[in-house]
């Protein structure tokens, strides 16, 4: 009886584990769990990684470009699907694989070399599958399929198995900072791509797949986002497929939650901006790449700050507390609302401000940049709006004037301003509806008023404003969003240094009031 038992419970394990080679076969991410737990079971798996799977497993996808940040899979479905093909395919394959350098092509193939050799589970479902060529470039299995890994795109020049060209080649982080440093260089990637990559593919069934993270305006992979986007946006057909997603979306939602939650990001974030290199962060997660060409300012513009700001109870007179300094100041506001239903979703809604002191340097206290403010709140509930956040920084700052973007759209704020003005019985706001002009002139616009600025040194931002730093180093034509530092514009528009102050003999600064002469004269 317990011996029938035991046969019983060994055929149902069997059942069990036929039905897992069935669903590892069909299936790569029950392949990456089946067979590499290390890898695919430290953390629950995220939707795109299906999404990538999808799509590199149709082999009517000739051309596939996989854009991800750092460390969000890439490689690791690589060679995961990898494996899985050579294992499961009852022809010979032959695969090239691509990376920048020598070591990670070695790594690469010294991953692939392991699991077929000391995989356990490997060994049970698949037996031994070592073939006669093994080194750390070029590696056969005993059923015929071949894999060859090289560090650079000209090594898989005049690849062939007998009579056939490759069936797959992956480019996979092949392109770094110093192989996209200069123009030849950045031209050579695409023209290795095109003259050597894809006339090596099989004619008819072979397929050419990218894996990377942007790391030069001018790359190739960067360049393949811009074409796809505009093919996108036109409604054309693309000859690639391409898969993208930032670390964080518009939303402020992280891609990959289980494994990079949002204190993980900023944790990054922080780390970036501390080493000196903010535009880093942006470069490896959220796919921007800044463009020295198009970029009109640089670090060196950038002065930082840590004042503490005050105003004189007693005489109103707001002051900067800066490297041991008492400045009276004047303060002034920026204001670049996203009221529109285009902008309301991609742009963010910007109130800045600065404080300008004697000798006309500019300081920047402050600035709130959030998606999806309302025009004004609701009385009794917690969600404020652009309005009323004037008024909350009115009574923090006073600032002199805001200067206010005026759009058609953005006119309910002006007719909120004036009716909450009354409201409140407060007329302390005191704005001007600036015009914003077409994208070209914008540009020209921001440039005018704060390029001399940032040229004189006279521009101080604090070390935490992290979106402004960003924009400011990658403004130009091409620049992701340009809202902040337009907000820093507005601001700027009409800043003016205070005038007028007197220090008196007790060292209190106070309006200087000229002292009336006699119109006699003798």
């Amino acid at each position: 009886m317990q011996l029938w038992r035991i046969q019983i419970e060994k055929i149902n394990n069997i059942a069990v584990q036929e039905e897992a080679l069935k669903l590892a076969k069909v299936d790569l991410i029950s392949f990456g769990k089946l067979f590499l737990p290390d890898d695919f079971m430290r953390s629950e798996t995220p939707p795109f990684h299906y999404e990538v799977v999808d799509t590199i497993c149709d082999l009517n996808n000739k051309q596939v470009a996989v854009i991800l940040p750092r460390g969000h899979g890439k490689t690791v479905l690589t060679k995961a699907s990898i494996l899985r093909d050579f294992l499961f395919s009852d022809e010979p394959l032959f695969y090239g694989w691509v990376s920048a350098t020598q070591k990670l092509s070695v790594g690469n193939m010294d991953y692939v070399k392991y699991h077929l050799e000391f995989n356990e589970k490997i060994h049970y479902y698949f037996g031994q599958v070592k073939g006669r060529k093994w080194t750390e470039e070029d590696i056969e299995l005993n059923n015929g399929c071949k894999l060859i890994s090289k560090s650079n795109i000209s090594g898989i020049r005049g690849g062939a198995k007998l009579h056939k060209r490759y069936d797959l080649i992956i480019l996979d982080d092949f392109e770094d900072e110093n192989n996209t440093l200069t123009p030849e260089s950045r031209s050579k990637n695409a023209n290795l791509i095109t003259a050597v990559v894809y006339p090596a593919l099989e004619p008819n069934t072979g397929r050419l797949r990218i894996n990377g993270t942007p790391v030069h305006f001018d790359s190739f992979i960067n360049n393949l986002l811009t074409r796809d986007s505009k093919a996108k946006k036109n409604k054309e057909k693309f000859s690639w497929k391409v898969i993208t997603y930032t670390a964080i979306d518009k939303k402020g939602n992280v891609l990959w939650p289980s494994w990079f939650s949002k204190s993980k990001m900023e944790e990054k974030k922080k780390f970036y901006r501390d080493s000196g290199m903010p535009h880093k962060f942006y470069q490896e997660y959220m796919m921007q790449v800044q463009s020295e060409e198009d970029s009109i300012f640089n670090r060196r513009h950038i002065k930082y700050h840590d004042g503490v700001f005050k105003i004189d109870s007693d005489t109103g007179v707001p002051f900067l507390y800066h490297d041991g300094v008492e400045k009276p100041v004047n303060v002034f506001a920026g204001v670049d609302p996203a009221t529109d239903s285009q902008r309301s979703t991609s742009d963010y809604s910007v109130i800045m401000i600065v404080a300008v002191d004697e000798h006309n340097n500019v300081y920047v206290l402050e600035y709130l940049r959030k998606r999806g403010i309302p025009v004004l709140g609701i009385p009794g509930e917690e969600r404020i709006g652009i309005v009323d956040y004037m008024f909350d920084f009115q009574n923090k700052y006073q600032p002199n004037l805001y200067v206010v973007e005026d759009t058609t759209m953005s006119r309910p704020i002006f007719q909120s301003l004036r009716s909450e003005m009354r409201r409140r019985n407060d007329f302390s706001v005191r704005f001007k509806e600036e015009k914003p002009g077409t994208r070209l002139s914008k540009l020209d616009r921001i440039q005018t008023i704060l390029a001399q600025r940032f040229a004189i040194g006279s521009m101080h931002i604090r070390k935490n404003h992290f979106d402004l730093e960003h924009e400011v180093v990658t403004f130009g034509p091409r620049m992701a969003h340009d809202d902040t530092i337009d907000a820093l514009a507005y601001a700027c528009k009409y800043a003016s240094p205070p005038v007028n102050l007197m220090k008196n003999k007790e060292g209190i600064y106070g309006k200087h009031k000229p002292s009336p002469r006699s119109w006699v004269t003798a």
